[in-house]
């Protein structure tokens, strides 16, 4: 732990060059309790957010960024005009709400403040040292409360954030496409979810059910060419290692119509479908995996999305989710498959946002 928040207290006050012992200490307190503290009603929650937003885009705020990470799996998700408008709060709202779960220790929290003490003596930090052992000192006695901005942080940097999971904030582009369909689109709202393996498809697919509960998510893994449909031209085609054709007729179809699906998943251990299982219809569906925008499916989604990481971070998480052996088959057989399917029906262009989560902390890596 001591190493990354010694990189996050590095980077903030290269960032805030004018934070005092309170700006350190909220940050610390913020890394390790999360938002729980300032959670509330949902009508109260978005009416506070609500006048923020007004008083930032009267402010002119220009954060020069949309996220920072502090530690933990949190990151300050800031109140961007230029990225938000008021109808995008509800779904901050949710966001803020999923974040705001008790997590954290007085023990953990003292922890950080020694490696902050410990810099500030170092003199790897611009922080008075004896300003912050009485700050420290008060602050003990004082039972380690919440903390407000000091006016000197407030008046050079007029912060609007909110404390959010970090994987969230990642994923906000690709969110707020979601909830615009939603907030607009009159019938089913298909989400189709494409990408690299082990970009984290199916953890935002598990994500967006926590934050809109009232969906069903399928895989595209259940819908895996059969070995009869599995001849040379086939294979040979971009994305023609996926039975395209039933996951149109039972999946994207029915759902499209407002039906309920008879799911019939594809068992790789015996080459055979499994026994139907009847899914009912929900107005949004979550349909997560590569070939998921393939050209004979993608007419029948509203929202198309493209999870993406580097080839570094996806071949150490194939490592660890399939094995070393299992590992050298994706790089000679899958991972090719999927990039010769990606450009050639140059699949990114085709989506309304694009995710990269390659820099995802531990805990909320993309598996």
């Amino acid at each position: 732990m001591s190493a990354a928040v010694k990189r996050v207290l590095a980077l903030h006050a290269q960032r805030y060059p004018k934070m005092e012992a309170r700006d350190y200490v909220k940050l610390l307190y913020q890394s390790e309790f999360g938002p729980g503290h300032l959670a509330g009603q949902e009508a109260e929650v978005l009416e506070r957010l609500s006048g923020e937003l007004s008083q930032a885009e009267n402010e002119g705020y220009a954060p020069a960024y949309t996220a920072e990470a502090i530690g933990s799996g949190l990151c300050r998700f800031h109140l961007d005009p230029r990225r938000l408008a008021q109808a995008d709060l509800p779904l901050l709202a949710k966001c803020f709400a999923h974040s705001a779960r008790p997590r954290g220790t007085s023990a953990g929290l003292w922890e950080k403040l020694g490696i902050l003490a410990g810099m500030a003596w170092a003199g790897e930090l611009p922080l008075d040292r004896a300003q912050l052992e009485v700050f420290l000192t008060c602050y003990d006695a004082a039972g380690c409360p919440p903390l407000h901005h000091s006016e000197t942080y407030h008046d050079a940097y007029h912060p609007h954030y909110r404390v959010v999971d970090r994987d969230l904030a990642c994923y906000a582009p690709a969110l707020q496409a979601v909830d615009q369909a939603l907030r607009t689109a009159g019938g089913p709202v298909i989400v189709a979810v494409d990408g690299r393996c082990a970009s984290g498809k199916t953890t935002f697919a598990r994500r967006l059910s926590q934050l809109f509960p009232d969906c069903s998510v399928f895989h595209m893994d259940d819908y895996f060419l059969p070995p009869e449909k599995r001849t040379p031209e086939r294979l040979s085609a971009p994305g023609g290692n996926v039975d395209y054709e039933r996951a149109a007729e039972e999946l994207f179809a029915p759902l499209s119509r407002g039906e309920a699906v008879e799911l019939r998943s594809f068992d790789c251990a015996s080459g055979e479908l499994r026994p139907p299982v009847t899914v009912p219809f929900r107005r949004l569906s979550i349909v997560e995996g590569s070939y998921s925008l393939h050209p004979a499916l993608a007419g029948y989604s509203q929202v198309h999305l493209f999870f993406t990481c580097s080839p570094q971070v996806q071949l150490s998480r194939l490592e660890r989710r399939e094995g070393p052996e299992s590992l050298a088959r994706f790089r000679e057989k899958w991972i090719p498959l999927e990039e010769a399917y990606f450009e050639g029906l140059h699949i990114p262009d085709q989506c309304d946002a694009a995710v990269d989560t390659s820099r995802l902390p531990a805990g909320q890596e993309a598996l």
